[in-house]
């Protein structure tokens, strides 16, 4: 639970990035930057991470531990095209390969709960994330300080507060400034999102145009909403 001055403090981040955020959008509105745009979230996500290891906060993250790599992940719709248009430069066989493990996650993923996904990511083979460069910001500020406790469903992961909410704030501020320039900004399931955007030759001009291409794909739902 956040005191009223971190709260106040998370909403005057929120602010400052989204004006920061709709200031570039509105100065180089074409659907390339729009895309290319949300790098800025995911290195921004990055360097709050380091500046917090560089003071000393020891993370027991590193590659092959792929506890987390089973939760639902929520993925922006820019960062979605930005992960599809990495697929396409692939070979096709390789594209022909993700694709078809897309499919599969998609029918595993569909219509399930937050709290009972849990599904291996599609992107992840021999426990490592084969689209690290362009991982979504959800999973860049994702740690944890004792890894052993990650492996048990349910259980409360040890983070750093600091990490959370800044990376919290740097994600709202940029999709509110989305929507302000009329761009589809809400989060959607990872798998089957990037199965859309990789097999729909519309969907990214589509989006560009204002329409919410991705409301096919099951919105995120708590428990209860599932009762």
């Amino acid at each position: 639970m956040l005191t009223a001055d971190e709260h106040s403090g998370f909403l005057k981040s929120v602010e400052q990035v989204q004006q920061a955020a709709l200031n570039h959008l509105s100065a180089n509105l074409n659907r390339k930057y729009a895309i290319s745009f949300i790098a800025n979230l995911q290195r921004g996500v990055d360097q709050i991470v380091q500046t917090s290891i560089d003071q000393g906060q020891r993370l027991d993250c590193k590659a092959g531990c792929s506890h987390c790599c089973c939760v639902r992940v929520e993925t922006l719709a820019p960062e979605v095209f930005q992960i599809a248009n990495a697929l396409k430069k692939l070979p096709p066989e390789n594209i022909a390969e993700f694709t078809e493990r897309l499919r599969k996650h998609a029918a595993l993923a569909q219509g399930v709960s937050v709290l009972d996904h849990r599904i291996v990511c599609p992107f992840l083979i021999d426990k490592l994330c084969s689209i690290y460069t362009v991982r979504p910001a959800v999973c860049r500020k994702a740690h944890s300080y004792a890894a052993e406790k990650c492996s048990t469903p349910g259980a409360e992961m040890p983070e750093s507060l600091v990490i959370i909410m800044n990376s919290e704030a740097l994600m709202k501020g940029t999709a509110n400034a989305y929507a302000q320039v009329g761009l589809s900004a809400s989060a959607h399931e990872l798998g089957q999102a990037v199965l859309l955007a990789l097999t729909d030759d519309t969907a990214e001009s589509r989006w560009y145009g204002g329409e919410s291409v991705f409301d096919s794909v099951a919105p995120n739902m708590t428990e209860k909403e599932t009762r």
